[in-house]
């Protein structure tokens, strides 16, 4: 888990909300009518806009009482305003984030230092917000911790924690929660990539015709490392793999290994166009992702990974 005092905005975050207004008013008219769930789950792909929708939402909260607060009317947060940018130096008081990088190395101390912060009264008796992301990454006793500190929330705190559903999460912590699970039709995808393309500039690139295999953020992640490492096509699958598993191997970033399920999607959908074979195609792709995920959770051996991951391919040639 990465340490309470990193900025927020170090991940990149979209000033104008897509395809999540009805849900925002939904936590408004329960916030403003003093029902909105102390601990709220937020389920669904990673990338897909669930941190962006805590974020929109606190902003107009904290925001409402301020000379530029948050624009509902567009669902939109002007970089003048006070909140936003204290979160972008890290002095907002009524807001704390938490992220989950790998499993098994969150750290106690971090839900520790986090409990310090909300014994204190927060400033001028405003809600305060926890955003926890990747919460599926945290380890059982980080877990235990977090379950004391939200069990009996404050009046004026509130949790939302973000599952990306890269792994089970610890079912006490589901319990503790009420749960929304987050699903994106492939039009929706595209309305946030194009806007997302935009703000950030993103050229045209290999990925951009496969919205519909991976979430918006997710490619506005993959998009420079398929640059930077000229993926034109997959004709030669193997190698493209086996150049990503190098890359995470030196790096340890899970971003490689999404990229790589991601591609590897891709390829089988263009392998079973050529043939009808789906039963066998099915099983050998899952077998691949459930490979590179072993690879990525338990820190298999590199060599070992490539030669099964050569072997199934040689099954579907």
């Amino acid at each position: 888990m990465e340490n309470i005092t990193k900025k927020y905005t170090e991940i990149k975050m979209s000033n104008k909300l897509i395809g999540y207004n009805d849900l925002f008013i939904k936590f408004e008219k329960l916030y403003l009518n003093k029902r909105l769930p102390k601990v709220i789950l937020l389920s669904g792909d990673k990338g897909i806009g669930k941190s962006t929708l805590a974020f929109h939402f606190i902003n107009y909260i904290l925001s409402m009482n301020s000379k530029i607060p948050y624009d509902k009317d567009k669902f939109s947060i002007n970089l003048n305003n006070e909140t936003y940018k204290k979160i972008t130096i890290n002095v907002e008081q009524n807001f704390n984030f938490l992220k989950c990088e790998k499993p098994n190395t969150a750290s106690i101390d971090d839900i520790r230092q986090l409990k310090t912060k909300l014994s204190k009264t927060p400033l001028v008796n405003y809600s305060r917000f926890t955003i926890i992301d990747d919460i599926e990454l945290i380890n059982s006793n980080s877990a235990n911790a977090l379950l004391k500190l939200i069990e009996e929330p404050s009046d004026y705190d509130y949790f939302f924690l973000i599952n990306n559903k890269s792994n089970n999460v610890i079912e006490t912590l589901i319990s503790r929660s009420l749960e929304f699970k987050i699903f994106m039709s492939s039009e929706q995808k595209k309305l946030i990539f194009n806007y997302l393309k935009l703000h950030f500039d993103i050229e045209e690139s290999f990925t951009h015709n496969y919205i519909q295999y991976t979430s918006p953020g997710n490619l506005i992640k993959f998009d420079p490392i398929i640059r930077e490492l000229k993926i034109t096509s997959l004709n030669d699958f193997e190698k493209v793999s086996s150049e990503i598993l190098k890359i995470f191997n030196k790096t340890k970033q899970n971003i490689y290994i999404n990229l790589l399920l991601f591609l590897v999607d891709i390829k089988f959908l263009e392998l079973s166009k050529k043939n009808k074979n789906y039963i066998h195609f099915a099983d050998i792709k899952n077998k691949i992702n459930s490979l590179l995920i072993r690879y990525y959770k338990f820190n298999l051996n590199n060599v070992n990974v490539h030669n099964k991951l050569r072997n199934y391919l040689n099954y579907v040639r």
